[in-house]
């Protein structure tokens, strides 16, 4: 029996009232096997979810996914593989069907950057491509190391670096075109390095800069690298990353200070809600009603109405969430603002009102935000410990709570049917198999 491995079966309306003591063992690998409206799926003909995760929480629904079915359980001996990446990266994997790409970087000055295609099937390496970084920046504990989690479309791969470098390659790995920022703008330089990920909207692929004496969005054309619009914000540290509105007409920013929106088109910035403290790491949750926003200063982690135009003010404040998040971000699913404080805190808020429905202590606290599957939300913790939770408002129903060896901090993942690719440091490893 596997030692790892913790499985806790409640009944669907009971409240989680102690820890549950004990570790119940299982071997392999469990899956979710049936469609949203509770039907099992045929196991002759499995359907088919999602096959791609296309960008930095997974993109169109943040950190929701559709796969068909995902395992629930795992631990080392269940794994369907691990594989290591030629440098270290902070960055989350992303997937095209089934290749996996990946960032990472090397050297006492990170002046080696990569780029790498594996094979979802069986982690092998497709092929890898080597960049000498534009701009160097001394290793250490206190700085990112390969953070901006790449974007992939049918056509290319998009790669942004802490060294300003940000480029296109194709699928097979041909470079397409290659940005120096900092030889452009501005040096990339700055206390903890670069985390802001790429974003791709209908028209554009879109990096943000947020540094001590300027910050900016960039949209150029996907295909050719060129500037389609330069946006200037107050300068101001930050390592979030812009979020596309559900309408997919709006850039959303969180950082430095500042909540705003810009015109995804034109740049042109619609409206600002400032002076809030701490949102520097956190991305925003961006519904059709709300902005929902996170940070190390209790006061930054707050939801704004949208619809409004210039200046918002402090009626626009839907509510505040009273609470301090780490590094992941308020996380929107079902019933719950999935909240996780720098403690390994996890709390459930109500959308409508910022009310606190519950709370509960994770093994860890965490870097990337949590999943929502089906009845389920995941909590990848950054020292390996996964727990699955029931998606639901009324109590904190441990579902499992599944072990991994890992050497380096969990931040961030990939998932699609079958499927679920955690990155940790210099590792990538799959959890969840194909149906045979």
């Amino acid at each position: 029996m596997a030692r790892n491995t913790r499985i806790a079966t409640l009944p669907r309306k009971a409240r989680f009232v102690a820890v549950l003591a004990g570790i119940l063992s299982l071997a392999g690998s469990l899956s979710a096997q049936s469609e949203p409206d509770g039907a099992p799926v045929d196991s002759v003909t499995p359907k088919r979810g999602a096959t791609r995760w296309t960008g930095f929480r997974g993109r169109s629904e943040p950190n929701i996914s559709r796969a068909a079915r995902l395992p629930l359980a795992w631990n080392d001996e269940s794994v369907a593989w691990r594989t290591k990446t030629p440098g270290f990266g902070q960055s989350s994997p992303v997937i095209w069907d089934d290749t996996v790409f990946l960032t990472s970087l090397e050297g006492a000055m990170k002046e080696t950057i990569f780029v790498t295609a594996i094979s979802l099937s069986d982690g092998a390496e497709r092929w890898r491509r080597t960049f000498e970084a534009a701009e160097t920046f001394e290793w250490n504990d206190y700085v990112s190391k390969g953070a901006p989690t790449p974007a992939v479309d049918a056509e290319r791969v998009y790669a942004f670096f802490d060294s300003g470098d940000f480029m296109a390659l194709t699928h097979e790995g041909e470079t397409v075109w290659h940005r120096k920022l900092g030889a452009e703008y501005g040096t990339v330089g700055g206390n903890h390095g670069v985390g802001n990920s790429v974003l791709l909207t209908g028209r554009a692929a879109v990096v943000m800069l947020a540094r001590r004496t300027y910050s900016y969005l960039l949209a150029v054309d996907p295909a050719t690298g060129e500037n389609l619009w330069k946006a200037d914000r107050d300068p101001g540290i930050a390592w979030s990353t812009p979020v596309l509105a559900p309408s997919g007409d709006e850039i959303v920013v969180s950082a430095s200070g500042w909540i705003e929106g810009f015109d995804a088109d034109t740049g042109e910035r619609l409206w600002f809600f400032e002076d809030i403290e701490g949102n520097n790491v956190p991305s925003p949750t961006v519904t059709e009603d709300l902005v929902i926003v996170g940070g190390l200063a209790v006061e930054a982690n707050l939801a704004v109405r949208r619809g409004g135009t210039g200046a918002l003010g402090p009626s626009s404040v839907a509510w505040e969430a009273g609470s301090a998040s780490n590094f992941a971000s308020p996380f929107l699913y079902r019933d719950c603002v999935y909240w996780v404080n720098p403690a390994g805190a996890a709390r459930c808020l109500a959308p409508e009102s910022g009310a606190v429905q519950w709370t509960h202590r994770l093994p860890a606290s965490m870097w990337a935000t949590p999943l929502g599957h089906r009845e389920y939300v995941y909590f990848f913790t950054q020292e390996g410990v996964t727990q699955v939770l029931a998606a639901s408002a009324e109590a904190p129903e441990v579902i499992a709570t599944n072990h991994l060896s890992v050497d380096a901090p969990v931040t961030g993942f990939a998932v699609v049917d079958d499927a679920i690719v955690i990155r940790a440091g210099t590792e990538v490893i799959r959890v969840g198999r194909p149906l045979e």
